[in-house]
């Protein structure tokens, strides 16, 4: 669903309610410009981004040829 950022003031109550079942986009002069998303569903693609900046370390070091360790012998030794 997208609306207009000056219309969903309006409706704010009704849009975190859709939220909860698909992301609401925001938008201005008809461009998206924010998004309102289910707090559940935000905190699971904050921890997926987390992985994947994880892994890209990983990958990154890897590749410099440094001592090899597994992903999770990284996130032992940063206490992840």
């Amino acid at each position: 669903m997208e609306i207009t950022a000056t219309k969903a003031r309006d409706q704010l109550g009704r849009l975190i309610d859709r939220a909860h079942s698909e992301p609401v986009y925001l938008t201005r002069h008809d461009r998206r410009v924010g998004a309102i998303v289910d707090a559940d569903t935000l905190d699971r693609l904050m921890e997926a981004a987390e992985e994947l900046d994880d892994i890209a370390a990983y990958d990154a070091a890897k590749a410099e040829g440094g001592e090899s360790v597994t992903l999770d012998e990284l996130r032992r030794e940063l206490g992840l």
